[in-house]
């Protein structure tokens, strides 16, 4: 059987194919919802990127399941990197754009409980909106003489640049490093919740999560500064050895095509 491409703008293949999975990794009791609704959009001709991309973004809001974020990013990463490196064009060219997209679906991993799927375009609209103030974030740390502030700089062909076709070769290439990056984010999640213990959860979700200086983490949770750099480093090593030996064991596996429909 041929191998259909994908269509610019409809959703792809591999994306379709692996939306039934998904759905059925979800608990009991959203697998129906969540096939119903997708179902019924897809009759009534709407199940547009954008439509399953919030779905899938309130699929994990609500079960943070790792396998419908994972297609969330297989579904939208391309678009979010293009508009990144639309934007960055004229701002700053030594602004990578991968380390933005990067941070863009760290947030989006860490905050889905600020997401509201109230219309079609609703993670189109959020991810965007994170997209901005991650750039802002960036340029932030940029030494301000190194912006170009040349007034012709938007009208003017910057030779530093890469043309679009190395651009859209550069996204190609990013397909591996997208799938490395969901397995470092499942291997995470099972080793936080099977391996670490209660404190080594609490010490970095107060660290990573919510950002607190050491002294105060140690305050919160009643221990000496020198036992919660102790805790902390532990945990961290013990993610470490989990998403490595993760990485390689999908390093061995031999290349298999991925059957489309």
């Amino acid at each position: 059987m041929a191998i259909v491409p994908d269509v610019p703008g409809a959703i792809p293949a591999v994306v379709n194919s692996r939306l039934p999975a998904a759905f059925a990794a979800l608990p009991v009791g959203m697998r129906e919802e969540f096939r119903d609704r997708s179902a019924a959009l897809r009759q009534q001709g709407q199940l547009s990127p954008e439509a399953l991309a919030s779905l899938l973004m309130e699929a994990f809001t609500r079960t943070q399941n790792l396998d419908c974020f994972s297609l969330l990013y297989e579904l939208c990463h391309r678009q979010i990197l293009l508009v990144i490196l639309k934007r960055l064009r004229f701002a700053h060219p030594g602004i990578d754009a991968k380390d933005v997209l990067q941070d863009v679906f760290l947030s989006i991993y860490r905050y889905p409980h600020r997401f509201r799927n109230e219309k079609d375009c609703s993670f189109r609209n959020w991810s965007f909106s994170i997209v901005r103030n991650t750039l802002l974030k960036h340029l932030r740390n940029v030494p301000r003489a190194e912006v170009d502030l040349d007034p012709l700089a938007e009208v003017v062909e910057d030779e530093r640049m890469a043309a679009p076709d190395e651009l859209l070769s550069d996204v190609e290439e990013s397909t591996r490093a997208a799938q490395m990056y969901a397995l470092c984010l499942v291997a995470y999640r099972a080793v936080f919740e099977s391996e670490l213990k209660e404190r080594e959860k609490k010490a970095l979700q107060l660290i990573e999560v919510k950002g607190l200086k050491y002294r105060r983490a140690a305050e919160r949770m009643g221990v000496r500064l020198e036992n919660l750099k102790m805790i902390v480093c532990r945990a961290r090593k013990k993610l470490l050895r989990a998403m490595s030996d993760t990485l390689m064991s999908d390093a061995l596996k031999p290349e298999v095509p991925e059957a489309r429909p």
